[in-house]
């Protein structure tokens, strides 16, 4: 993305972009940090560990997602470094050590749930920034599903078919969190 483009985004003249930022790259930084910043002034700590976790993903999934997907498809594989990056850093691993986790095995665990958290956002906000005529184009491929599967050359897919009709029309996003936090919860608490 060139700053004129960025600029003319935000409306704004492209040397105006230059007298507060570096570069490009530098805007987009400020601009994931300030997205992880609302997502945790939205977020409050529950009293157990682990729904503190699932509140702070579905805040920065919320933000990601729901607020800001055409962006969060250009920062979310961004590290800012910045205030808000460290606290989300500083938050989760303290979870995780709440949990039982040692320094290490929290550190891993962060690593995976950053991963699975802004994978999820990615492929939501990259399926929400498709054109509306192919989101319906591929909703309708899941609806057919039944139709076009042989019970004879595709037995588990016949199977799965009615369920899958509805389950491909809306996010993964709660179950997969669910499942996640369920595996995190039963995972040891140490690397040794």
């Amino acid at each position: 993305m060139s700053a004129r483009t960025l600029a003319a985004a935000v409306g704004a003249d492209a040397s105006a972009l230059y007298r507060y930022f570096g570069s490009v790259d530098d805007v987009l930084r400020a601009v994931a940090d300030r997205m992880i910043g609302i997502a945790l002034d939205s977020w409050s700590p529950s009293e157990h560990w682990i729904d503190s976790l699932a509140g702070l993903a579905r805040a920065l999934y919320r933000v990601y997602v729901n607020e800001f997907p055409q962006t969060s498809f250009a920062v979310a594989t961004r590290t800012t470094g910045m205030d808000n990056e460290i606290r989300v850093v500083e938050l989760t691993i303290g979870l995780l050590r709440e949990g039982g986790f040692d320094d290490a095995t929290a550190a891993h665990r962060f690593r995976s749930l950053g991963d699975f958290l802004l994978g999820q956002a990615m492929l939501e906000a990259a399926f929400l920034s498709l054109s509306p005529d192919i989101r319906s184009s591929d909703n309708a491929a899941w609806q057919e599903l039944g139709d076009r599967v042989l019970q004879a050359e595709a037995p588990h897919a016949a199977a799965a078919a009615p369920h899958l009709q509805a389950l491909m029309l809306r996010s993964s996003f709660e179950s997969s969190l669910q499942l996640m936090l369920r595996g995190l919860d039963a995972s040891p608490r140490s690397a040794s």
